[in-house]
């Protein structure tokens, strides 16, 4: 039996609501269940292979102990299977018309995200031209 975590999240460090999101799993995550991986602090070496940088902050990512990956509404699915008091409500993610609405969901909060990042990033630049 190994000590391992059962799975490594991938989140994106530099958004408010993903650090707000982690804080909150990490807490219930006593037992070290789960490895939670800021892709903006992450060297480039650091990153998974197969996967940059880009495709980890486009959409959430998780990847099991065996390597096999869970994104988007099922990388939560799979967060929520590995958390005590969550687990039992990860079966919500398959029951049609909820994982698609879930997914729905899941892109507006990207495309915000996404913009949010942009102006965060233009931000910092303009700040550093000055």
């Amino acid at each position: 039996m190994t000590n391992a975590p059962a799975i490594t999240v991938f989140h994106d460090g530099d958004c408010p609501v993903c650090r707000a999101e982690i804080r909150f799993y990490s807490r219930i995550d006593r037992s070290g269940a789960i490895d939670w991986r800021d892709i903006t602090r992450l060297s480039d070496d650091e990153l998974p292979d197969g996967k940059s940088r880009d495709d980890l902050l486009g959409r959430f990512h998780v990847q099991d102990r065996d390597g096999s990956w869970h994104i988007g509404v099922g990388a939560f699915a799979r967060i929520w299977r590995a958390l005590p008091g969550f687990r039992h409500f990860a079966w919500v993610f398959s029951v049609p018309g909820i994982r698609q609405l879930a997914e729905v969901g899941y892109r507006g909060f990207l495309a915000w995200q996404q913009r949010n990042r942009r102006a965060r990033a233009a931000k910092e630049q303009s700040r550093h031209a000055a």
